[in-house]
Formats: structure tokens, C-alpha cells, sequence
């Protein structure tokens, strides 16, 4: 699973080497993200689950300061095979079943209570977002499209937040969690994508423009609350970046959060909307 855009996250500052090397390694991660999901739901399915995997290991070693353990091969195996399963179209209760033995082997595994705790919420926290990006993908109407309406709204809030932030600076958003983010940065992170929202829906048709242009504030919102969740994690564990994965980004938990966000915020209106369509549930609106 990814979430790459060519730019740094909130407003900390960064050399022109750093940014050249983040919006090249960026760049890049988007188009081979962009190729794969076109490609078909199972090269998309074969993405999410290798990005499962790897979210798993960092997991592990920012909560544990153990990567290749036991407790890792779990949870990576329980992610990958949900994925797989959701693919295939089974049951919703056998992916979530497989999540819930990851979660639960995890947490018989653990050294500590906190090490038990922390290790099976990895699995749900990861996992669920995981099936869900398929889950959408799956879709045979709106599947494509609404994949790329979730990776546009997160890509333009995390740009659109850095920007904004670094011209107009001002007050800390959460100067405890993330010191770097700003109330300006945020605002522009809102905002950006709710007007690609608008215009993605006029590109669309055959849907309200208002009612995506809400959904698009809304998954901004939940994106940007996602960013703020790992570095509160990441804060928890006195970790700067989650791995290396990514050259001047960091790990892919540092570009994944905000589409964690986003992706169970929009899981939880396909489930109140139509869990049947769970793509169409939040692009179409009458």
C-alpha cells in the first residue's frame, strides 16, 4: 500500500538536495503505483499486499525494535492472505477472521503487556486499510476510479499542507505530536482537495459535484488526522522516521498514514452507504 507525493509532510523544513531527492523518489513511487492499479485487481492486489508486508516489518521495529521475529511473519502472513481473500471475492468475515488470528497470535507472543497491545493493533490498524484499498479496487464500475479519487485527495492534502504551511506558517497545529505542522498547513490541506474533489466529480459525471467535494473535505481531514496518528506513534517511541525504505521520505508507514486515514474513513461510509458497492458508496452521490 502506498501514499507518495512528491513533497515532504507538514511544514518541516528541507534543503534543495532533500527536496529534489523526495520529489524524485516520490515521483516515482506515484507512477509505478498509478501503472499497477490500472493494471488489473490482481497486480494491484499483489502491490497492496507486498506494501502490507513491509508496513508489518516497520511495524515491528518501531514497537518492538524488532523487525524479523516471529510476531513479523504473522502478521505480515495474516495481511497477505486477507488481501488475497478479499480479492477473491470470499466472505467479508474470512479476511477480517484471518486479521483477528493474526492479531491474536501477535498478542500471545508478546513480551509485555504494552508489546502485546501494541502488536495486535498493527494488525488491525494496517490490515483492515489493506483490504479495504481492494475491496474498492474490486468494484467493476467505479473501482479505478474511486482508487485514484482516495490517492488524489491524500497526495493533495499531504502536498497542499506542506506548502501552505512553509509560505504562511503561523500558529502549531499540535506542537506536542508533530512540531512541524501548522493551523495554516491544515487549512490548505482541506482545502486543495476539496476543490480537486469538486472538479474530479465534474470529470466523472453522473454524480453531485457538492456531495464528492464533502466527501473529498472529509477524507482530507481523516488523512491528515492519520499523519498526525503515526507521529504521535512515533513520538510514543522516540522514533523520527518509521524505516529508510524511501529515500528522503523515510519509511512507507511515513507515506502510508494519511491514506490509512482516508481509506477507513471511506470504509466506514461504505459501510453505512452500501458495503456491496463500497466504491460507488463514496464517489456517487444523487
Amino acid at each position: 500500500m502506498t501514499s507518495a507525493s512528491p513533497s515532504p509532510k507538514g511544514g518541516q523544513a528541507s534543503q534543495p538536495g532533500e527536496l529534489v531527492k523526495r520529489a524524485t523518489s516520490g515521483v516515482l513511487l506515484v507512477t509505478l503505483t498509478a501503472i499497477l492499479t490500472v493494471a488489473g485487481l490482481w497486480p494491484f492486489t499483489l502491490m497492496i499486499a507486498a506494501g502490507g508486508a513491509i508496513l508489518a516489518w516497520e511495524w515491528g521495529q518501531l514497537t518492538r525494535n524488532r523487525a524479523w521475529d516471529v510476531s513479523f511473519y504473522i502478521h505480515a502472513a495474516s495481511v497477505v492472505a486477507a488481501c488475497i481473500f478479499t480479492a477473491a471475492a470470499a466472505p467479508a468475515w474470512i479476511p477480517l477472521g484471518l486479521l483477528g488470528a493474526g492479531m491474536l497470535g501477535v498478542a500471545f507472543l508478546g513480551a509485555s503487556p504494552a508489546e502485546r497491545v501494541w502488536s495486535a493493533l498493527g494488525v488491525l490498524y494496517l490490515g483492515i486499510p489493506c483490504c479495504l484499498l481492494i475491496a474498492f479496487r474490486s468494484d467493476p464500475s467505479f473501482g479505478i476510479v474511486a482508487v485514484f479519487f482516495l490517492f488524489l485527495v491524500v497526495w493533495s492534502a499531504d502536498t497542499a499542507a506542506y506548502f501552505v504551511g512553509r509560505t504562511l506558517r503561523g500558529p502549531k497545529l499540535a506542537p506536542a505530536i508533530s512540531p512541524g505542522k501548522t493551523w495554516s498547513g491544515f487549512a490548505g490541506g482541506l482545502v486543495v482537495p476539496t476543490l480537486l474533489a469538486y472538479g474530479y466529480a465534474l470529470w466523472l459525471g453522473g454524480t453531485s459535484a457538492f456531495g464528492v467535494a464533502l466527501t473529498g473535505v472529509g477524507l482530507a481531514f481523516a488523512s491528515q488526522m492519520g499523519d498526525l496518528a503515526e507521529s504521535a506513534i512515533k513520538r510514543t517511541f522516540d522514533v523520527k522516521d518509521s524505516g529508510k525504505l524511501l529515500p528522503g521520505h523515510g519509511g512507507l508507514f511515513d507515506r502510508a498514514d494519511g491514506l490509512v486515514g482516508a481509506v477507513l474513513a471511506a470504509g466506514c461510509l461504505a459501510w453505512f452507504r452500501n458495503t456491496l458497492t463500497p466504491a460507488q458508496s463514496f464517489l456517487i452521490w444523487p
